[in-house]
């Protein structure tokens, strides 16, 4: 009897570590929760700069700094990291300013992430849909 106490015991024990540990895990449910391109009104244009803006639920000390990549499309250049996103702890966004080079559709992938260790990912689909010159505040669209 007292050798089932015993084990009942120490499995009850590892089981509470166990669930201690798991929620104490810093990043356990780190999330990147949603991901936008800013086009104006002439849409996205090669040539011309627009804000990627992905929102996370936790800071980059905790889950991972936040890239931008472009993971998808029948256009060259898939699979391209385009860079590190600068995080604005004030509202949960991290934000990188992309310049499409190629026409076309394309997956942009917001990715969070510590070295060797993948926490999370989110993507949009975008179409460039044609070339533009980059005018500053505007893009002027090229025929």
């Amino acid at each position: 009897m007292r050798i089932h106490i015993r084990r009942f015991g120490l499995a009850a024990t590892l089981g509470v570590l166990g669930l201690a540990t798991t929620f104490a895990a810093p990043g356990a449910t780190a999330a990147v929760t949603g991901v936008s391109v800013a086009a104006g009104a002439e849409g996205l244009r090669a040539g011309c700069a627009y804000t990627v803006t992905a929102t996370v639920d936790a800071p980059p000390s905790e889950a991972g700094e936040i890239t931008i990549i472009n993971s998808g499309g029948s256009v060259p250049g898939n699979g391209d990291r385009l860079g590190q996103a600068e995080y604005h702890a004030e509202n949960g966004t991290a934000t990188f300013k992309w310049t499409p080079k190629y026409t076309g559709r394309q997956n942009i992938t917001a990715q969070q992430f510590k070295p060797g260790q993948y926490t999370s990912s989110k993507y949009i689909e975008v179409d460039v849909q044609g070339r533009g010159i980059d005018a500053g505040s505007s893009c002027l669209p090229m025929p």
